[in-house]
């Protein structure tokens, strides 16, 4: 334990020299206040503090550094600390929840919903993911699954960056084709990712679904249906009755064979906050929301 506590500092010491001395003023900030967080988010659930900043700095580093050759290096340290994290799933989604977060300003740029055919795409795009999340649910359980999730957004990251760095591929220009204008490169998959991470990393194991079923599929479907069928809102124009109501039913199919009455609550509460004029993130604030109502539950 003393020598790998010696070898995490001595590569939590090494990122952090980097990342002061290449960082710019205002990165320098963020990455001070996801520290604090850290700090005080390792002493909240017993754990060793030097591995959860360990992992703030090292998805810090992984999201700043999409199209360089660098992005490779922090993947594989990555990799390596969640396999380091084996046994608590919920550690180390934490640490890279943390990482995005100090980055989050890099993906918040106001992007434009102004083409129907791209929207459908992304969100046909996405509905498959989400079915995919489900049944891997199904299949391996709860527990499995959360891992799942994380390995997932590594291979993500993955992509993203064979993406960025090169633009002339096949897979570039798919990516990009799904890319609203406006937005940088990866911002929906990115805050689609933070809104993942939120759930796995402060709920139990088996309400981790409800929230991602309403987060990746109730979303989806929401805007499938209020595209083709649009009756606004009275209180937000950009949204639908139609929408609104698929996205309960969407989230509530998937939800209650998992945790019974409980899946109707979450599809309800999910299609609310997805139906206001918030500024943030759907995927994100809907996820904050429904993890907050869920763990005072629990």
């Amino acid at each position: 334990m003393l020598a790998s506590g010696i070898i995490l500092g001595a590569i939590a010491i090494l990122l952090l020299a980097y990342r002061v001395g290449c960082a710019k003023r205002r990165e320098l900030l963020f990455l001070l206040a996801a520290g604090i967080a850290a700090a005080g988010l390792a002493y909240v659930e017993g754990t060793s503090i030097v591995t959860m900043l360990l992992g703030l700095l090292i998805f810090n580093g992984l999201a700043h550094s999409y199209g360089t050759r660098n992005n490779y290096l922090y993947l594989a340290l990555a990799a390596m600390f969640v396999l380091f994290m084996q046994s608590a799933a919920q550690l180390a989604a934490q640490a890279m929840l943390l990482g995005f977060l100090s980055s989050a300003y890099l993906f918040a740029r106001r992007a434009h919903r102004s083409n129907p055919a791209l929207e459908t795409n992304r969100d046909i795009a996405q509905a498959a993911l989400g079915i995919c999340f489900v049944a891997i649910f199904a299949i391996t359980g709860a527990s499995a699954a959360e891992y799942a999730a994380v390995y997932a957004i590594l291979a993500a990251s993955l992509l993203a960056n064979y993406a960025a760095s090169g633009r002339k591929s096949r897979v570039s220009a798919f990516l990009r084709s799904l890319e609203r204008e406006g937005a940088a490169f990866g911002q929906g998959a990115m805050w689609l990712a933070t809104g993942t991470l939120v759930a796995v990393s402060f709920l139990p194991a088996e309400l981790v679904l409800p929230v991602l079923a309403a987060i990746i599929l109730g979303d989806a479907v929401a805007t499938l249906a209020g595209t083709r069928y649009p009756m606004a809102l009275p209180y937000n124009k950009d949204k639908s009755v139609t929408g609104t109501l698929a996205y309960f039913a969407a989230a509530a199919a998937v939800s209650v064979p998992f945790v019974g009455m409980l899946g109707l609550l979450v599809a309800a509460l999910g299609a609310i906050v997805e139906s206001l004029p918030l500024h943030l993130d759907d995927n994100f604030d809907t996820s904050v929301v429904l993890t907050a109502v869920l763990a005072l539950i629990a």
